[in-house]
């Protein structure tokens, strides 16, 4: 005759496969520790991608100014400052000399208000034109060397067009609400005041600029302007100081 057999205590006694609740609670730790290690490298990568995007987009804004000048007889196209149709934006004529669409926008502005240019920019109040502005003192009129035309509007006329900026990113402040261009002689060599002006730490500290001669670089505020050292911002003396009247 076949005798019962007692279940074995693996069968009854062992408990189900799984987790404990300290197991788990160990695992969750270990998963945050990573989590906080990592999200700071994520989030360093994510900016670093977007100022690489602005830099590239800024360069082929210089491939496009260089078509252009050909055909402008080495004249660059001006701001709103001396343009009554927006339509004439600089940035807007830049777009037609490149096979690659020209973002109006840094990655890294948080600006929301930017202009539709599918809808009449009559219809549209305090929006910005673009995250970018370009430097007056290189408009085809500038009363600081004339008030009929600016030499320094032909690149060939700037004293070195490669350490003089013609665009820089703007802040995304009301101050640049409908425009797109800044003046750096109002400045008057008062660096403090002058970063009102420029986005100089959009990109952890730093900001790209386009320069006339058609590169772009990412450069901090004091490479460019720092008294008495270094300007890069007026076309008769770059990348020095223009001498005081």
């Amino acid at each position: 005759m076949r005798k019962d057999t007692a279940p074995s205590r693996s069968a009854v006694g062992r408990p189900a496969d799984g987790f404990t609740l300290i197991e788990l609670l160990v695992v969750i730790a270990i998963i945050a520790l990573l989590m906080g290690i990592l999200l700071p490298s994520l989030a360093r990568a994510r900016e670093q991608a977007r100022k690489v995007a602005c830099l590239s987009n800024l360069r082929q804004m210089g491939v496009a100014l260089q078509a252009y000048l050909i055909d402008s007889e080495y004249r660059l196209p001006p701001s709103s400052c001396r343009c009554e149709d927006p339509n004439g934006h600089w940035l807007r004529i830049l777009t037609g000399y490149t096979q690659e669409q020209l973002l109006f926008r840094c990655p890294s502005d948080r600006a929301r208000n930017f202009v539709d240019w599918d809808k009449p920019l009559q219809d549209q109040e305090d929006v910005r034109y673009s995250s970018f502005a370009v430097n007056a003192l290189l408009d085809p009129i500038h009363f600081r060397y004339g008030a009929r035309s600016n030499r320094y509007n032909d690149v060939n006329q700037i004293r070195r067009a490669m350490y003089c900026i013609w665009i820089s990113e703007a802040p995304d402040t009301e101050n640049f609400n409908l425009a797109d261009h800044i003046h750096p002689e109002s400045w008057e060599g008062a660096e403090q005041y002058a970063r009102q002006f420029v986005a100089w730490d959009r990109h952890k500290g730093t900001s790209n600029y386009l320069f006339a001669d058609g590169h772009a670089e990412n450069l901090t505020f004091e490479q460019t302007y720092a008294w008495p050292h270094t300007c890069y911002w007026y076309p008769e003396a770059a990348p020095k100081w223009p001498d005081t009247p």
